[in-house]
């Protein structure tokens, strides 16, 4: 699934110095698909010029790359370093993976870790089931939070005034917004949230929220074909909740 629709300056607030700037690059390199110089100013709002010093320094650095086809950027070896500290770091030294892997034994199903960052979710880590799925939940996919259970199950447990900033700043219709609104009361009262189509068509989900030192930092998902979703309800439902609350317990430092 496509990144690159996640609107400009939604990700942090308007760059003040040359630190900021380049960081501002950084993080549009990880919602756009192998942008160009122009869609990398048009997501960040910072000019030109100011968008090629920045690439100079990222190259330069390893953590950015010109791709084969000229004028096109991608993520630089360095960052398979920074990827691999993170998962030895934030996700618990490959515990995630042991439990996702359980959870996607248990379901038969694909499961997968959705981290919040900011007003989207990304996913982190993931466990094929014995069934095969295609969806847009792959490890490195930057999704705005807005919609399906992923993202309902990390909003049911946020303020509601945080939630209206999230929601304004994806660019949801205020008709939308009040129906993703009208949905949270019960996912937060059963602890997982369930939809179908909301992302992906053909695609069901459930997901319940992951929490570390008390505050909601993502959530843990199974995801199944639509079509098979009445027989798998009730255990994917049970599965996924254990997966989300020993996920909890390991207080992943994110």
């Amino acid at each position: 699934m496509p990144t690159s629709t996640v609107a400009a300056g939604r990700v942090a607030a308007a760059p003040t110095g040359s630190f900021d700037r380049i960081t501002q690059v950084l993080v549009a390199m990880a919602h756009l698909d192998t942008p160009r110089v122009a869609d990398i100013a048009a997501f960040t709002a910072l000019p030109v010029s100011a968008v090629y010093r920045c690439l100079t320094s990222l190259v330069a650095a390893g953590l950015v790359e010109e791709g084969p086809s000229r004028g096109r950027y991608h993520a630089g070896a360095v960052t398979i370093s920074l990827a691999e500290r993170y998962r030895r770091s934030g996700l618990g030294r490959g515990q995630t993976s042991r439990i996702l892997a359980e959870l996607a034994e248990q379901t038969q199903e694909f499961a997968a870790l959705l981290m919040r960052s900011g007003d989207t979710i990304v996913c982190v880590d993931s466990a094929d089931g014995s069934r095969v799925l295609r969806c847009s939940f792959q490890v490195g996919e930057v999704v705005p939070m807005t919609a399906g259970a992923s993202s309902k199950a990390v909003l049911a447990s946020l303020p509601d005034d945080e939630v209206s900033g999230i929601l304004d700043r994806n660019g949801l219709t205020a008709a939308a917004a009040a129906r993703t609104f009208e949905s949270l009361p019960g996912v937060r009262e059963r602890g997982f949230a369930v939809s179908a189509d909301e992302v992906d068509q053909g695609v069901w989900g459930v997901s319940a929220p992951v929490f570390s030192h008390g505050v909601v930092v993502g959530s843990v998902s199974t995801m199944a074909p639509t079509i098979r979703a009445g027989q798998l309800t009730a255990r994917a439902v049970r599965a996924t909740v254990a997966a989300a609350q020993a996920l909890t317990q390991l207080d992943l430092s994110l």
